[in-house]
């Protein structure tokens, strides 16, 4: 299964993917991988009390080298720059399967603790300053995700702020994606804006809204009379907990939290199991977006035709 948590920067939605990740180890669910896609990140510190290594960021250039090798496998791409962020997998491709803790990618990029393995993209380094866009850092993450089978496992994405997942195959990668939105007029535009998008991009009926800081019964109403019904899950409650956290810091205890805000997590829970999606007819979408892609000019005029990049034949078991 995989999820993500999108909304615009402060809604809360780290909190919210800390929370969910917590959430299914207390459900049993093994072979949790939560990634933190932010700019930001700030989701180690929530889920480990303590910043992620730079050296193990999805995104650094080392990083970027090992992860592409491994992928690729018996691929004959040409050269690393050829595999690009749509590059589907093939029969000869390596696969990350999530209960695989020996597996290359996980090994070596991401840190467990608790029974949750967390992995970074990570952020500007200050060679990047001025040089580069944060899309790029994103590339890698594209690529661990089409190549993933999350059969026996989760994977829990806290996504890059705002709509930036459009601009990418990262909308396209998840069973649902929930966005967090806060009682305003922002937040409800946010709300619309990508749904509008998700609608263009045919995935609409895999976004959800969790209202998030409510401190009355008008800030549900508010967000009742702006959002449709079959969209709104419910409704985070503005948390003294996780205020006070906010101030102390440290790892985040899900049994901490109060339990009408539980209730919440329960109610992802179950969207998320009548929503699992057959990976193949993800295969699909992303081929189709690869296409897209590498239809682009200076695509093409780099590496020539990557449409052969797609195995026809090739199939998640």
């Amino acid at each position: 299964m995989r999820i993500a948590f999108v909304g615009k920067g402060g809604s809360g939605k780290t909190t919210l993917a800390a929370l969910f990740s917590q959430f299914l180890r207390e459900e049993k669910v093994k072979n949790i991988v939560s990634i933190d896609a932010d700019i930001n990140v700030h989701l180690p510190d929530l889920l480990l009390g303590r910043e992620f290594p730079r050296d193990k960021f999805l995104s650094n250039s080392l990083s970027i080298k090992k992860i592409k090798e491994h992928l690729i496998g018996e691929n004959q791409t040409t050269n690393l720059e050829a595999f690009r962020k749509t590059t589907p997998p093939k029969k000869t491709s390596n696969l990350i399967y999530l209960e695989d803790s020996n597996n290359q990618v996980i090994r070596d990029f991401s840190i467990e603790n608790d029974g949750i393995r967390l992995m970074a993209v990570g952020t500007y380094d200050s060679e990047g300053i001025g040089a580069s866009c944060y899309h790029n850092n994103l590339s890698i993450l594209e690529n661990i995700l089409t190549h993933s089978v999350d059969k026996k496992g989760a994977i829990v994405l806290d996504m890059v702020a705002g709509t930036d997942a459009f601009a990418s195959s990262l909308h396209a990668q998840f069973d649902i994606i929930i966005l967090v939105v806060e009682p305003t007029k922002r937040g409800v535009d946010v709300f619309k804006y990508y749904n509008e998008l998700g609608t263009s991009a045919k995935i609409d009926k895999d976004i959800f809204v969790i209202g998030n800081k409510i401190t009355s019964e008008k800030d549900k109403a508010f967000l009742i009379e702006n959002i449709p019904s079959n969209k709104l899950l419910g409704f985070f409650s503005s948390s003294e907990y996780i205020k006070d956290h906010d101030k102390e810091g440290g790892i985040i205890e899900l049994n901490k939290l109060e339990y009408q805000n539980k209730d919440v997590l329960i109610k992802i829970f179950e969207t998320l199991l009548s929503n699992i999606k057959d990976p193949n007819e993800r295969l699909k979408k992303i081929q189709t977006l690869h296409k897209k892609y590498v239809s682009q000019k200076f695509i093409k005029d780099r590496f020539g035709d990557l449409t052969k990049q797609i195995d026809p034949e090739f199939k998640f078991k």
